[in-house]
């Protein structure tokens, strides 16, 4: 597979299976939403926000934005992060390259430049490597430095089938179910020092989420990881 990425030829035919499977999925899943008022109103009214969602649920994060509507998305910078955002090419009109272990700084500074634009940003606050559902302190810093809320949100689909990878990847089944689930928007304060309690309030929101809409299709949750020692910073 590593190989096959590093051809131009190789990911592009890749990206193209994946966007076709993306399309297929959209057009026959039976999807419910679930969404807070307070997100709903944000949502709404144009304003930039942040999305977070855990990595494991990538495969269906496409329900939750409006097809149309400018939105950004974090990605790494490996051959698979940018087919994944060539292939979410038909929602994501910003993809922004980095990452917590490449080039995170990076990363912060195009969120921070789509956000003064005014578009929303979704990126995985547990991505690329982990810890599984443990958020990392990037998107509190970016929504320190940019002053808007971050937005938890979930999807879940049954049947569907469960990776062995170190996120339990989840890959969604066309003509199934679906559920996304909003929540609250979290608001961070720009003169707060500590940053440690904003990290395990998205955290929490973003394991209650995606806990809420694994539940309504009766599923099991999926555990976060043990955190690192020191915290999943």
């Amino acid at each position: 597979m590593k190989s096959i990425l590093r051809s131009d030829a190789g990911a592009a035919v890749l990206t193209w299976i994946l966007r076709g499977y993306l399309r297929l999925l959209l057009a026959t899943l039976r999807l419910e939403r679930r969404v807070d008022p307070a997100a709903a109103a944000l949502i709404d009214s144009g304003k930039p926000f942040l999305g977070a969602f855990w990595h494991n649920r990538l495969g269906l994060i496409a329900t939750a934005w409006a097809r149309g509507r400018p939105m950004g998305m974090v990605h790494s910078s490996h051959g698979d992060g940018r087919m994944l955002g060539a292939a979410l090419s038909d929602f994501i009109s910003r993809p922004i390259e980095g990452s917590t272990r490449r080039n995170p700084m990076g990363a912060l500074r195009g969120m921070l430049r789509a956000l003064e634009d005014g578009v929303p940003v979704a990126l995985t606050p547990d991505g690329p490597r982990g810890p599984r559902m443990r958020c990392q302190m990037g998107v509190v810093e970016a929504a320190r430095r940019s002053g808007v809320a971050i937005i938890p949100v979930a999807c879940s689909s049954r049947p569907r089938i469960q990776a062995g990878s170190w996120d339990r990847f989840l890959i969604p089944l066309p003509f199934t179910r679906g559920v996304v689930v909003i929540g609250t928007p979290i608001a961070v304060t720009g003169e707060v020092e500590d940053r440690e309690p904003f990290r395990q309030q998205i955290e929490a929101a973003l394991n209650a989420v995606t806990d809420a809409a694994d539940s309504a299709l009766g599923l099991p949750p999926i555990p976060p990881a043990p955190p690192r020692a020191g915290g999943s910073r």
